[in-house]
Parts: structure tokens; sequence; C-alpha cells
């Protein structure tokens, strides 16, 4: 399960999309395509989620106020104003080849050019969120190539996430109910996991 270090979000208006990234210790940045209806189906289930955790409140308008001063609390510390640090997979160093006196000199070997190239982004398509009873959350993104990311997130980079995910959304004029408890419907469940129609 990766632990995240760093997560940054791009507005890409060709492609209509959110292009979601995640740094990971010594891994390669991770990249994944959001769509609108993702990110809608993502958030619900998110909020969702989250909700459980402050059941006692009398009534969802309570349950939505402490959801909003605990993410106002939390990401109160978070630094949004850092770059994201787009990297590539961590190479191990390259070693010197051993001292040697041959009698001919040896012909010149062709090298690979170091690839400082980042993987491409895969396109998100299911979902399954669990609140663990430490607090954390494990999330289980799915791609289309069936690939499975997991991740677990305390509750200050949980909201820190939803934040850069509602700022970017808006941004790109998705005009999305990003709010506690909002979403919009169309998540079918199959087990505990969540695809989009």
């Amino acid at each position: 399960m990766a632990t995240i270090q760093q997560f940054g979000v791009d507005i890409v208006p060709v492609e209509d999309r959110l292009l979601l990234k995640m740094n990971a210790a010594g891994e390669a940045t991770m990249r994944f395509w959001l769509t609108r209806r993702f990110l809608a189906l993502f958030w619900k289930g998110l909020t969702d989620e989250l909700r459980k955790t402050v059941a006692e409140a009398k009534s969802p308008a309570a349950r939505d106020f402490l959801l909003d001063m605990a993410e106002t609390r939390l990401t109160a510390k978070a630094d949004f104003a850092t770059a994201f640090e787009d990297r590539a997979a961590v190479r191990a160093p390259r070693q010197a080849p051993a001292p040697s006196t041959p009698a001919e000199p040896a012909p010149p070997q062709a090298t690979a050019p170091a690839s400082n190239a980042l993987p491409p982004p895969r396109l998100l398509w299911g979902f399954n969120i669990k609140r663990q009873p430490d607090a954390r959350t494990t999330i289980v993104l799915i791609a289309t190539d069936n690939a499975r990311i997991d991740i677990a997130l305390a509750d200050d980079g949980l909201f820190g996430l939803m934040r850069i995910l509602r700022d970017a959304a808006a941004k790109a004029e998705w005009e999305l109910p990003l709010a506690w408890g909002a979403g919009m419907p169309g998540a079918v469940a199959h087990g505990e996991t969540r695809h989009l129609n």
C-alpha cells in the first residue's frame, strides 16, 4: 500500500479531464486521468464514508457542519503552495566498470540514454473506499487496464486531496456539486467496489 507524500492536479482542457498526480516514497510519479463523471462518483463515495464518522450528529446538516469544521482544521497546516514535483522512476546508481588493462582498446559500447519520461496516465474507472478503525481511509483506485492502486490516507491527507480536487473541478468549470454529501447518482455497487455505468 502506497504512502502518499504529495498530491497534485492539473487541468487538461483539451482532454476535458483532470490529471491526478501522486508521489510515494521512492516511486515514480503516478498519474491518473479523472473524468467529470468519475470525480462526481468518487466524491460521493468519499463523503459517504466520511459522514459515517460523524453519524452521532442529529441531522445531515449537522454532520456536514462537523465535516466542514474538520476539513478547515486539518487543512489549515497543509502546504498547498509548494509546486508538485513530477519525477521519473528512481533508478539504481550506475556503477563504474572494474579497472582493467586490455591488450587492445575495447570497442565503444552503445548505452541506452537515461529516460526521464514519466509513465503515461491511467484512466480511472472504479474505486473502493473504506474507513479503517485507526481513522485512516484506504482507497483502491482501479484503472481501465485493471491495475489497482492501493493508498491509505490519514484525515489531513484525505481532506487535502478533497480540497485540491474541488478546487481543480471549479477551475475546470465542471459545475459539480462538490460539497459534503453531494454527488451525482449512478454508481453501481459490485461487492464494495463502485464502477461507472
